[in-house]
């Protein structure tokens, strides 16, 4: 009994270093913890307490959480919308793999200042129901402009894309170009980096391969316990790093966000099928630190998409801290207002 109760520590510890390699590694994670904080939450888990603590809290957040924009109803759904300032065009947020309208705590507010700036929560993700619908960019396009149109969010848009937020925004435009102001790609996922970049290609699928399992983890508690997502919002202002790391636990949350993996090859490819912009401004953001072999050039090739393009490169941003740094946020929302401004000159 002795030996097999040795065992299975090891067993557990191993498991505890694969998720912070995990976490270490991985292009879209929220960035290194003490792997014994891991070790520790895996215990209440083997216990059986992390069920019951996972349930506990999910019932508590349902009561507590108040959404800080207003629900929409949308094609039988509950969207969560928010909306703040004033003046054309208006800047219109995508997020990136499992993001949420709190991840623009930073940049929605700045922007607001000279624009008017609409972010909401995708399907399944954050306040917004989910949608039984095959997620597709072609889909989500579609819904975003009929929520802009449902809410009177009027054309022109400045389109702004975080990571694959901008395969649907690229998508977007190429539906409907004729209210596309302009474009803002926030480190956005090229749409043929897998195959262009091996190192990015095995990065991603050892990502999306654990995402697998991360229902089931949500379940047992651990992710709740250990903290797994939370830097997904650290450095966010107090209210939106909260929100970010209550549905960063959450089983619904996180199970679109396995969705939305699982359809990252069709997604690339629709984007790959898009035009380019003509002469409408664009700005390309491009994280410099801790990036992967092949990124900077490919981040580069986006530029390609217009005549009309600037290159933004944030020394000392990486792929999150782009948004949830204030001061590489503040970067952003200036690359932003750059495009604010040319889309409003005369061409």
């Amino acid at each position: 009994m002795k030996n097999q109760q040795s065992s299975d520590v090891l067993r557990t510890r191993e498991k505890a270093d694969q998720l912070y390699n995990y976490r270490k590694n991985y292009r879209f994670h929220p960035g290194s913890r003490d792997v014994y904080r891991f070790i520790a939450a895996i215990f209440p888990c083997l216990l059986g307490v992390g069920p019951l603590y996972q349930l506990i809290a999910e019932l508590k957040e349902r009561r507590t959480l108040v959404p800080p924009g207003r629900i929409v109803d949308l094609d039988g759904s509950r969207v969560h919308v928010s909306s703040e300032g004033s003046g054309t065009p208006t800047v219109v947020l995508e997020a990136g793999l499992g993001g949420m309208s709190s991840a623009w705590g930073w940049i929605q507010p700045e922007a607001a200042k000279f624009s008017h700036v609409f972010s909401y929560d995708r399907a399944g993700l954050g306040w917004s129901t989910e949608d039984s619908v095959p997620k597709t960019a072609q889909r989500v396009a579609g819904r975003l402009r009929a929520l802009l149109q449902k809410c009177g969010v009027l054309p022109p848009y400045v389109l702004v894309g975080h990571s694959m937020g901008g395969l649907f925004i690229r998508v977007f435009a190429d539906l409907y170009p004729d209210e596309v102001a302009g474009m803002v790609l926030i480190d956005a996922v090229h749409p043929e980096q897998d195959r262009r970049s091996q190192a990015i290609n095995i990065h991603t699928r050892s990502g999306f391969k654990f995402l697998r399992a991360v229902p089931l983890l949500v379940v047992l508690g651990y992710i709740r316990l250990s903290g797994f997502f939370n830097a997904w919002g650290d450095g966010l202002p107090p209210h939106h790093a909260a929100h970010a790391s209550a549905f960063l636990s959450s089983y619904r949350h996180l199970k679109t966000t396995l969705d939305e993996s699982l359809a990252w090859e069709a997604l690339c490819a629709e984007a790959l099928q898009t035009g380019g912009l003509g002469n409408r401004p664009l700005a390309v953001v491009t994280a410099c630190k801790d990036v992967l072999p092949g990124h900077p050039e490919l981040q580069r090739e986006l530029l390609a998409l217009s005549s009309n393009s600037t290159h933004f490169a944030i020394t000392g941003a990486d792929h999150l801290t782009l948004v949830t740094n204030r001061t590489h946020a503040l970067s952003v929302v200036a690359a932003i207002r750059h495009v604010v401004d040319m889309a409003g000159r005369p061409r």
